[in-house]
C-alpha cells in the first residue's frame, strides 16, 4: 500500500513539475510590453488595397489560400505603406526522408510546435511602399526561401527588400511549403538588397518622434486619385495557381485569432510575419 502511494505521488510531482514548466515557456514573457509606433497613421482603404493586389501564383501541392487580408499605414513623410497578408489552413512539408518526416511529427503535425508557438494555420506577409505623387509603388518587401531544399527539415528564411519601377499587377510564385515566396516579374533597374528592412519585425528601426501632422489630401480619397490615372488591369491567376482568395482588412479580431502581435512575445509564443507599422489599427 506504502508503495503503491509513493508511486502515485512521485508521478503526481513530475506531472507538477511538468505543468509548471509548461506554463513558464507559454507565458513568461521575454520582453516588454509595446506600443504601436510613432510617426505611422494607420489607414484603411479597401479599394487602394484592391488596386495593388498582388497576384500569389501557388501550387496546389502547398494548399489552397483561404484569404488574403492587408493593413495599411501612412508615414510623416506621406509614404503610403500596405501590407497583404495570405493565410493558408496549414504548412506541411509533405517531401520524402527524415527531414520532412521529422517535421511533420514534431513541427507542423504530431506535437505541433508551430502551433503552439506561433498560432493557428499558417499566414505570411508582404508589403509595398508607394508614393502617392504618381501612385507607384517605389519599394517592396517580402521574405524568400534560402538555398531552398524540400527534403531538409526546416527552411531558411531570407528578407528581400526591392526598389525600382513597377507594373502592376505583382505576382509572387510560393516556392516553398512554408510558402515562403519569389517575384516573378521584375524591372531590370532594380536595386536588390537582401537585408532585412527596417521596418520588418524583428529588426530595430528609431521611432519617429512626431506622429503626422495630417493625411494628405490625396490619400484621403485615394479612389479619385486612382480613378484620374490609367487604372491596370484586374489582377488574375496563372492558369497553374489557385482560384483568386478574397481580400479584406485584417480587423482586430482576426489579428488575435492569427496570434500575428504577441506583445509580449513569451519563450515559447512568438510573433508572425508582419511589419510594425501594422500595429495601429483603423477606425
Amino acid at each position: 500500500m506504502n508503495r503503491k502511494i509513493s508511486y502515485t505521488t512521485i508521478f503526481a510531482i513530475i506531472i507538477a513539475v511538468l505543468l509548471v514548466l509548461l506554463c513558464f515557456v507559454f507565458y513568461y514573457p521575454t520582453g516588454k510590453k509595446e506600443s504601436p509606433p510613432m510617426g505611422y497613421a494607420p489607414l484603411r482603404d479597401d479599394g487602394l488595397a484592391a488596386h495593388f493586389q498582388p497576384v500569389f501564383d501557388c501550387p496546389s501541392e502547398f494548399g489552397l489560400i483561404l484569404a488574403v487580408y492587408y493593413r495599411a499605414a501612412i508615414d510623416d513623410s506621406g509614404i503610403i505603406h500596405i501590407a497583404y497578408h495570405p493565410a493558408w489552413e496549414r504548412e506541411r512539408n509533405n517531401a520524402k526522408g527524415i527531414g520532412p518526416f521529422l517535421s511533420r511529427i514534431l513541427y507542423t503535425g504530431g506535437l505541433s510546435l508551430q502551433s503552439l508557438m506561433f498560432g493557428p494555420g499558417d499566414i505570411e506577409a508582404i508589403a509595398f511602399a508607394i508614393d502617392p505623387v504618381g501612385w507607384k509603388i517605389v519599394e517592396i518587401y517580402y521574405e524568400t526561401a534560402a538555398d531552398y531544399d524540400p527534403s531538409a527539415f526546416s527552411v531558411k528564411h531570407e528578407a528581400v527588400s526591392l526598389t525600382g519601377s513597377f507594373v502592376l499587377p505583382i505576382r509572387f510564385k510560393v516556392i516553398s511549403w512554408n510558402h515562403l515566396f519569389e517575384l516573378e516579374e521584375r524591372v531590370a533597374s532594380q536595386d536588390e538588397s537582401f537585408v532585412a528592412p527596417a521596418a520588418l519585425i524583428g529588426s530595430i528601426m528609431p521611432p519617429s518622434t512626431e506622429a503626422p501632422d495630417k493625411v494628405i489630401d490625396s490619400a484621403i480619397a485615394p479612389a479619385e486619385a486612382i480613378a484620374s490615372t490609367a487604372a491596370p488591369a484586374t489582377p488574375t491567376v496563372s492558369s497553374n495557381s489557385m482560384p483568386e482568395a478574397p481580400l479584406s482588412y485584417f480587423s482586430p479580431e482576426l489579428w488575435d485569432k492569427y496570434g500575428i502581435w504577441k506583445n509580449p512575445e513569451t519563450i515559447l509564443r512568438k510573433n508572425r510575419a508582419h511589419f510594425i507599422w501594422e500595429r495601429g489599427v483603423a477606425p
